[in-house]
């Protein structure tokens, strides 16, 4: 009886670790290097479009690129939402996780005109890329 009893308590200690809710990441923490930050993609003469990834999405939600121009965009998500935690830019091929609070920098030379669809990983919120003739 009493081993029965030992055995029942351990399974109940047991399912109840496996049911507790897990320690959320440890997203807030600021990289404490600059080793952390994302090395630059481009040099520093290279233009840069500044992207806040915010609760209300991306801002600016339009960017305009020239084609053939290089270019960085430096993201910045100051939101925790899950579905902002990464960005995609199919038509580029472009798939990046976004930090809580570090900047990412994505370089890119678009090279037809015409419009690319930047998105949260989840493709529910959205910016357009508006790429013009040089």
């Amino acid at each position: 009886m009493r081993r029965s009893f030992c055995l029942a308590a351990l399974a109940l200690a047991v399912s109840s670790l496996a049911c507790s809710k897990p320690a959320e990441p440890a997203e807030e923490a600021q990289p404490s290097a600059p080793a952390a930050v994302a090395e630059p993609a481009a040099p520093p003469d290279v233009k840069r479009v500044d992207i806040a990834v915010n609760d209300s999405g991306f801002s600016p939600s339009t960017i305009e690129l020239k084609k053939g121009e290089p270019v960085v965009l430096r993201f910045t998500r100051t939101t925790k939402s899950e579905c902002l935690k990464a960005i995609a830019i199919p038509d580029l091929k472009i798939e990046k996780d976004l930090p809580l609070n570090v900047p990412v920098e994505v370089a890119v030379t678009p090279e037809k005109e015409g419009k690319m669809v930047l998105q949260c990983w989840m493709a529910m919120i959205k910016a357009t890329i508006n790429v013009v003739g040089a």
